[in-house]
């Protein structure tokens, strides 16, 4: 009996033990009753870009935002306005057929992707255009962005038009002509080039391209009266000639879709690109 009597105290610590540990999950940790739920497995974030490319591929691949990415461009395709449409490409990818290079031909896509989607888009407001790019370390295994676009004025007249982006300015030409006249744009523009130059010892190379309206001959010299045109203007300005070195590649390298006005406007140009003399 008193054996039972010396256990009591022990039964009572217990039980003491037990309410004090629900009453503090209960009222102190506020989780009495509830069951402890395991966090949601992690997923990959969806991918929102709104259109993307694989390697050597032209054929665009649109995701679940393109549709609302679309309507916002073409609300600001307003009277005397153009879609400008830049295919990206990569130096390594292979140029599909009946394309000048990966850059066109992925614009392209992208232009009858919008007006067969779009049927009242006029063809005349979207113009396509191409530009090289440094290739990344995954270009070729995962999707990439290769489209750019751009809501540009329509040009009111054919006119000289100067596109400067880093070290390449890019003169833009009227149809058929090398602009023999003087252009108070271009000059007072390579009269700061020339500036630029006199303090550098910077090289610039000049290439000549056309559209392709008229023979590969015709087209090739006219490149050169332009890329020349340039090169004697900056003489004239006080650079050594031996600093200038000028080509031609007449209306074998496209910028743009020549169906079009537009395009055939962005591939009558001389681009020039200036380089750092190589150190010896």
């Amino acid at each position: 009996m008193s054996a039972r009597l010396a256990l009591l105290p022990i039964g009572l610590f217990v039980l003491w033990c037990v309410v004090c540990q629900q009453w503090y999950v209960c009222h102190i940790k506020q989780v009495c009753g509830e069951k402890v739920v395991a966090p949601p497995p992690l997923v990959d974030s969806v991918d929102n870009r709104p259109i993307v490319f694989a390697w050597e591929n032209a054929q665009p691949e649109t995701r679940l935002t393109w549709n609302a990415y679309r309507d916002s461009l073409l609300a600001n395709l307003t009277q005397g306005k153009l879609l400008e449409v830049t295919g990206l490409y990569y130096k390594d990818e292979k140029t599909p057929d009946d394309f000048a290079n990966m850059g066109i031909a992925r614009a392209s896509k992208v232009k009858q992707i919008l007006l067969e989607q779009v049927p009242t888009l006029n063809p005349e407001w979207i113009t396509v255009t191409s530009r090289l790019q440094d290739e990344t370390a995954d270009a070729r295994t995962k999707k990439f962005v290769a489209a750019s676009f751009n809501i540009t004025e329509k040009p009111k007249e054919d006119v000289v038009e100067i596109v400067e982006v880093d070290n390449t300015i890019t003169i833009l030409f009227p149809y058929a002509k090398s602009t023999k006249e003087p252009d108070p744009r271009v000059d007072e523009y390579l009269e700061k080039l020339a500036t630029r130059l006199s303090k550098t010892d910077e090289t610039v190379a000049i290439t000549g391209h056309t559209d392709d309206a008229g023979t590969i001959a015709f087209n090739q010299q006219l490149g050169l009266d332009r890329a020349k045109h340039i090169r004697d203007l900056l003489v004239s300005k006080g650079i050594a000639q031996e600093r200038l070195s000028i080509e031609s590649k007449g209306e074998l390298e496209p910028v743009a879709d020549n169906a079009t006005e537009e395009g055939s406007r962005l591939n009558r140009r001389a681009v020039l690109v200036l380089n750092k003399k190589a150190s010896s």
